[in-house]
């Protein structure tokens, strides 16, 4: 894919996902809900006159969207590595770490959103708790993806499958406590 998927519409970005060609795929997914879900999040920060949270929702979402292109970048990095003899390991570390890192990212919009969510304006409530909902969701996601990309790779007992797991069900309860 030559566009970067923030440029894409979401109609169109939903069929390239759609598509049999390799590109976009679950990766991708989690990291454009956390970005959509720090979207939705910036609404509530904005109309709780927020601006710090703001600016951190800002940068989180355009995070976000640069990770759903690694996430794409580093896929195709590790089928062609997998095709040379022996360079499949470093290939594998791309594909854990990317996905890590938009459990990490999804965590903290989960955690905004959800103080969003019980401290701002209340006509805004619902907006933010579909946020913290949408980033606990990409943050359990890309966990998931974290222990099948270790999996794949032959690691065994990787310390980082139970820390993923842990920050996941951390945004997981979040979003619970909220209804």
């Amino acid at each position: 894919m030559s566009r970067p998927i923030g440029e894409l519409g979401l109609a169109r970005f939903a069929e390239v996902l759609a598509g049999a060609a390799a590109g976009p795929a679950a990766g991708s997914t989690a990291a454009v809900s956390a970005a959509l879900a720090a979207g939705l999040a910036t609404k509530v920060a904005k109309g709780a006159a927020d601006r710090e949270t703001v600016e951190e929702l800002d940068a989180l979402r355009a995070k976000a969207l640069q990770l759903a292109d690694d996430d794409v970048e580093a896929y195709a990095g590790f089928l062609e590595a997998r095709r040379k003899p022996g360079g499949g390991p470093a290939a594998a570390e791309a594909i854990v770490q990317v996905p890590a890192d938009v459990v990490a990212l999804a965590v903290r919009v989960a955690e905004l959103s959800a103080l969003l969510a019980e401290h701002g304006p209340d006509h805004l409530t619902g907006d933010a708790v579909t946020a913290t909902f949408l980033a606990a969701a990409a943050a359990e996601s890309a966990a998931a993806l974290v222990g099948a990309n270790i999996a794949d790779s032959g690691e065994l007992a990787d310390p980082r499958v139970e820390h993923v797991e842990e920050r996941a069900g951390h945004a997981r309860t979040l979003a619970e406590r909220l209804v």
